[in-house]
């Protein structure tokens, strides 16, 4: 272990993903090995570039569902990982419903910074989950931020987040607004 050129490998990792991905740009294992390799080496906004490639190759931009071999509890942590250290906090709130466990402490620590370089409140209708959406007005409230409280009080109203209705309506929202804000992010990152 203590011979291996780590370099050298890296490089040669490198070089066989950009030709794979020269040879088939729409291969999402290469794009995730691409975006992993742009992970690893600090570089998140190249590296959530290719984590939504890698969704939108296999989901027809987003209007199907990205496979759950795809973007896995694993990929969703390092997307999470990406915003955050971007300062994208909002980002990083909206991807900790996409786990398979909501990960609601990750989600309200990142609703709780204040140096938030995405656009806050012009995300909350891509938030499905009602928990999020009533911690987001408790957070204004608290704050003194009366129109932002108003904002999140609307989105909280929406009747297709409504408990009373049945599971398939909730998930049809969940999927509406996954897919509305993945295109949004790709919008972004692309």
């Amino acid at each position: 272990l203590q011979s291996v050129d780590f370099e050298a490998v890296a490089i040669t990792v490198k070089e066989l993903v950009r030709y794979a991905l020269a040879i088939n740009p729409g291969n999402h294992s290469w794009l995730l090995i691409q975006a992993d390799s742009y992970f690893a080496a600090n570089q998140y906004s190249a590296a959530l570039h290719y984590y939504l490639q890698a969704g939108a190759v296999c989901s027809d931009f987003f209007n199907k569902t990205v496979p759950p071999d795809v973007y896995t509890d694993q990929v969703i942590k390092r997307m999470i990982k990406c915003c955050s250290l971007l300062n994208c906090h909002t980002q990083v709130a909206i991807l900790c419903q996409f786990l398979r466990e909501i990960d609601y402490k990750t989600a309200f620590k990142s609703l709780q910074e204040q140096n938030s370089h995405d656009a806050m409140d012009s995300y909350y209708d891509y938030i499905w989950d009602v928990t999020i959406l009533e911690y987001l007005t408790y957070l204004h409230h608290k704050r003194g931020e009366t129109d932002k409280r108003q904002i999140a009080i609307k989105a909280i109203g929406q009747t297709e987040l409504n408990a009373s209705n049945p599971e398939e309506v909730l998930q049809l929202a969940a999927q509406r607004r996954k897919k509305k804000f993945l295109q949004a992010m790709a919008k972004l990152y692309f």
